[in-house]
């Protein structure tokens, strides 16, 4: 089976997106599917046929290098007769439409979430623009052969507005187990102490991701008061970079907890899972606009978890009943900073809880989530596709 995944496919760089597409794209290859990818020149992709982008990194947003771009993505794809053209992009899908119909290829799309709910957060109201993404984005999956989805909420959406039902699977997203895992070398977490000046008495929560609305890390850092008055000693580690990050930056200040914070900054995929180990507790405290609505399978939950280390997370659909059901953490109320401050608390206070949650997430992250079995599942729509021309019509 010969693959063509049409995105560019980069190393991780502290986003769930670009995680995702390395990480699928990897372990793809690992299955026995040839694999083509778009890169750009001098990025090695293990097990991967690349194809180099035309052009410089940094004029990915010049109009005529998107046109140029797109016209190398059709040459490619009318060269070697692929049998599954995948994407995870909107206008990408709409490209691999037009060249279904130069080729005998099936065109799978994955939505991890949708344009009109993403909106909903990021803009006070929708520009033509988004009008029209969020059409293209209903019309592609109509279109596409199958599609694949991270969370039940985007496949009820999608039919919605009338997408076929049996062609939408959903498949959750996974960790790296190999790389994500817990560490107790001692040279290592001395390190990163003395690095961010982290006493090894401190009780360090840790925030790892882009620093984006949705992610509600505004809401951690109004429970920060609450739970330095039980723990004085408590470090909070905030681990990614993104928009809001000055705006969080400066509201630490207002509380009158920024000697409390660490802002790191962007850190190489590689080494984040040493940060989650020099960690008590890990959180996620989304939002419930947008995530609420869609749900979630969230990268950095399951590489909390692949860690061994609890997690307090909202409690929102793919999240909530993840931690309950397994034992491995503590959901909460969304926005609610005073029971995110009460569930960190109790975890200080608990070593056996902790390191008994901590047991439990790991053991599920590697027998249900990790990108090997996200791969196994993805192959499975493939396969599907080109025997019987649908999905899998069910959740995995």
């Amino acid at each position: 089976m010969k693959l063509f995944v049409m995105d560019t496919i980069l190393p991780p760089a502290g986003s769930g997106w670009t995680t995702h597409k390395y990480e699928l794209t990897r372990n793809l290859s690992k299955l026995g599917l040839e694999v083509h990818a778009m890169t750009y020149a001098g990025i090695e992709l293990e097990g991967i046929v690349t194809h180099s982008i035309k052009a410089k990194e940094n004029y990915k947003y010049n109009f005529i290098f998107k046109f140029v771009h797109l016209i190398n993505i059709l040459k490619t794809i009318y060269l070697y007769n692929f049998d599954i053209l995948y994407t995870r992009n909107v206008s990408l899908g709409l490209l691999g439409l037009l060249a279904k119909k130069m080729t005998k290829s099936k065109l799978v799309v994955e939505l991890n979430g949708l344009v009109v709910e993403d909106r909903k957060v990021t803009e006070k109201q929708f520009s033509m623009k988004y009008l029209i993404l969020i059409y293209l984005e209903f019309f592609i999956a109509k279109k596409a052969d199958a599609i694949i989805t991270v969370a039940p909420g985007i496949r009820n959406i999608l039919i919605k507005h009338g997408t076929n039902k049996d062609k939408i699977t959903v498949i959750a997203n996974g960790a790296n187990t190999d790389l994500f895992k817990p560490v107790d070398t001692a040279l290592t977490i001395s390190e990163l102490q003395t690095r961010y000046n982290v006493g090894k008495d401190d009780n360090v929560v840790i925030f790892v991701g882009n620093l984006m609305r949705w992610h509600g890390v505004e809401c951690l850092i109004e429970c920060a008061p609450t739970v330095l008055k039980t723990f004085p000693n408590t470090k909070f580690l905030i681990v990614g970079d993104g928009h809001i990050k000055k705006e969080l930056m400066d509201m630490t200040e207002t509380m009158g907890v920024a000697n409390k914070f660490i802002f790191t900054g962007k850190i190489p995929y590689e080494y984040i899972p040493a940060y989650i180990n020099i960690s008590d507790v890990c959180v996620a405290p989304f939002i419930s606009a947008r995530n609420a609505i869609l749900g979630l399978s969230p990268v950095k939950i399951y590489e909390y978890l692949a860690c061994g280390k609890p997690v307090v997370a909202s409690n929102i659909r793919g999240v909530g009943e993840l931690l309950e059901n397994s034992n491995s953490g503590i959901p909460v109320t969304p926005e609610d900073p005073a029971e995110l401050a009460n569930s960190i608390i109790k975890l200080f206070n608990d070593e056996v809880l902790r390191e008994q949650m901590g047991v439990n997430g790991r053991k599920l992250v590697v027998s249900e989530y990790s990108w090997e079995n996200t791969a196994i599942k993805t192959m499975g729509v493939f396969k599907n596709l080109l025997i019987e021309g649908v999905g899998n019509n069910e959740t995995i």
